[in-house]
């Protein structure tokens, strides 16, 4: 469920649910795409939403993969922890959790106008058990897991915490306290705090592996009194504290989200000032936007987290906090000066230059004498002898082969521009989508073998340019550039350009689609319907004139779908995993890869007037999708926005 989906489809649709509804068919539809054999890989493929390797934190005797976190409250019942461990969250705050038994679920209400979820004080809670035996059942997730408990275990219950802690233990990198809002409405004395507290923190220590404690700080406004029963806490050996993301409502219940934004930062600001800088202060509180998880950090805050965020934002936000976070604090610094040749960009820069060589090649061969010499050899006929065979079977040889040579230049550019403005930044993901595009169109080429005729010249090249793309395999990245002025805020223009991305991805995966087919009616019957019909004949006809025909023009068909599935990977992937503001490239990439094969194959159509509405109803569709991406995108990606660059003055190191 990125972004792209989240904002265009799915949120109008879970928004016209109950909340508590649409909570849990999100939740459900997450974690049961996880726990599918190759779901977390499907998650990872369409998010790409690691953190960079550069975020990392050592906090509580764990490696942290990322300063944004998931906050307890979403997920109260586990269900999506493996899935939403890969949406680039560098811990989990699971909770709030029970000692002994199981809470019935709560009801939740989404308050639009001020972008808050109202919950009861009392939410719906898993017991240490049930959460022990999900955690056993599904596997740790791929990020450290912090429990919060709520409850003051009555005395009987001792044994139970003792024996739930310990089965947690081995699956947690902390356990949480969440007692103080009772603490502090209860008015419990000091004493009664203090013998609380070093009864649960002794019961954590004593477990194998020990475990830290945090102490749940409410972001309310009783600081003096708070502050007394902190002092006591810090003195029992409370490892650090976490800010809750709640403040009370007017009515019964807290609200999550919005509301607790000034709040949050203004306890963050005492604690730190209370705590010194060595004491870790995870702080929720409101963030919905990238540019709240800078002010949070910049108040004090070692670790920030994620809760009503994920609801009015979309799944996409810890990525784009996470990619605010990296460009703020990485300071600019010149590259070591390498060789080219052991970039990988530079391979893969030659291999997409000689596929725009070799497609405008090939465009000027289609549009002009159509057939080489060594078709002809295998034919055993001359051009001048094709139309006794059949008056248009130039035309319609014409028509594969010119779009043929439109999808080799886009194949180029798109190459070219990853290349320069993507790999030689360091960016994994360029690299990754030029290499499996390339890979599967060197794999295309041995569909050959379901028609019959290997074409040597084909080979030859093949062989070439093979050598380019193996090239860069061995050769080096280069450290990543963070992305320039990401996200601050979401604006019209990234609105807008949701629909733009969701277009871009829809066209990527009906080029993938198309090839499929055409590759697959290349590699077995040839024609469709459209076709027999331009050249007024049948394939038993064409097949009697010249056995040899038909493997010459499957494989033309089938080269043609095999480009078409490299195009449709590389727009796919590259939309996917690189949509950035202001990735002016990006854009640029789209329009100078995609509009000269649209112009190519829609315009030999034209001229060789094989205008059957349906046989062209795809490539016309193609285009209106491409168009429309271009045109929701362009202010997110290409427009000039020297208000937002300003913006970023204060943020960044």
């Amino acid at each position: 469920m990125p972004d792209w989906t989240y904002q265009t489809v799915f949120r109008p649709l879970l928004f016209a649910l109950p909340a508590t509804q649409a909570r849990a068919v999100a939740l459900g539809a997450m974690g049961a795409l996880a726990r599918l054999p190759l779901g977390k890989f499907v998650i990872d493929f369409i998010g790409h939403m690691r953190p960079d390797p550069r975020l990392q934190r050592q906090l509580l005797g764990t490696t942290i993969s990322s300063p944004v976190g998931l906050a307890p409250g979403l997920d109260t019942y586990a269900i999506a922890l493996p899935a939403l461990a890969r949406f680039g969250f560098g811990f989990l705050e699971v909770g709030p959790i029970t000692v002994a038994t199981d809470t019935l679920p709560s009801e939740w209400r989404i308050i639009r106008e001020s972008e808050a979820l109202a919950v009861p004080e009392s939410p719906n809670s898993l017991s240490m058990t049930a959460l022990a035996d999900r955690l056993e059942r599904d596997g740790p997730p791929d990020a450290p897991i912090i429990v919060r408990l709520v409850e003051m275990p009555a005395p009987e219950n001792a044994v139970k915490l003792r024996d739930g802690l310990d089965r947690l233990a081995g699956h947690v990198a902390a356990f949480s306290l969440g007692t103080l809002r009772r603490a502090l409405h209860e008015n419990w004395t000091e004493d009664a705090w203090r013998d609380h507290l070093r009864a649960f923190i002794a019961t954590a220590k004593s477990i194998f592996p020990p475990r830290p404690v945090l102490l749940i700080v409410p972001a309310g406004p009783e600081f003096e009194r708070l502050e007394q029963l902190l002092t006591v806490a810090l003195s029992e050996g409370i490892a650090g504290v976490i800010i809750d993301g709640a403040v009370p409502a007017n009515s019964h219940g807290l609200l999550l989200g919005a509301p607790a934004r000034a709040a949050a930062l203004v306890r963050i600001r005492c604690l730190r000032e209370r705590l010194g800088p060595d004491i870790a202060i995870i702080a929720a509180g409101g963030l919905h936007d990238p540019t709240d998880a800078l002010e949070l950090l910049a108040a004090g805050a070692s670790l920030v987290q994620i809760d009503s965020g994920l609801v009015f934002s979309g799944p996409g936000l810890p990525k784009s906090a996470n990619e605010a976070i990296l460009f703020a604090t990485t300071p600019e610094s010149r590259k070591p000066q390498t060789r080219p040749a052991e970039m990988a960009w530079f391979w893969l820069m030659l291999l997409g230059a000689a596929m725009l060589f070799g497609g405008l090649l090939a465009f000027a061969i289609a549009a002009t004498r159509v057939v080489l010499p060594y078709d002809e050899n295998y034919l055993g006929v001359t051009r001048e002898q094709f139309p006794r065979i059949n008056p248009r079977l130039l035309a319609f040889m014409a028509h594969d082969r010119v779009s043929l040579a439109g999808s080799m230049i886009a194949i180029g550019a798109f190459y070219i521009f990853l290349s320069w403005f993507g790999v030689r930044r360091g960016w994994h993901w360029a690299k990754k989508s030029v290499q499996a595009s390339a890979f599967a169109g060197f794999a295309s080429f041995f569909l050959f073998l379901g028609f019959g005729y290997f074409d040597p010249f084909h080979a030859f090249v093949t062989a070439v340019l093979l050598q380019l793309l193996l090239m860069s395999l061995p050769t080096k990245l280069g450290p990543a550039e963070p992305s320039p002025y990401p996200d601050l805020r979401r604006d019209r223009a990234w609105r807008l350009s949701q629909w733009g991305q969701l277009s871009f991805v829809a066209h990527g995966f009906s080029l993938i689609c198309a090839g499929v087919t055409i590759a697959g009616v290349g590699s077995s019957h040839v024609f469709v319907p459209e076709d027999l019909e331009f050249m007024q004949t049948t394939g038993e006809a064409l097949q009697n004139a010249n056995p040899r025909l038909l493997p010459v023009v499957a494989h033309d068909r089938a080269s043609f779908g095999g480009m078409l599935v490299c195009n449709g990977l590389v727009m796919l992937t590259s939309a996917l995993w690189g949509f950035r503001r202001g990735a002016r490239w990006l854009w640029w990439m789209y329009l100078a890869a995609c509009v000269p094969a649209y112009a190519a194959a829609i315009g030999v159509h034209l001229g060789v007037g094989y205008m059957n509405p349906m046989h062209l109803a795809p490539a016309m569709g193609g285009f209106g999708l491409l168009l429309a991406g271009l045109a929701l995108s362009y202010g997110y990606l290409a427009a000039d926005n020297p208000a937002h660059r300003a913006a970023w003055a204060k943020y960044r190191a």
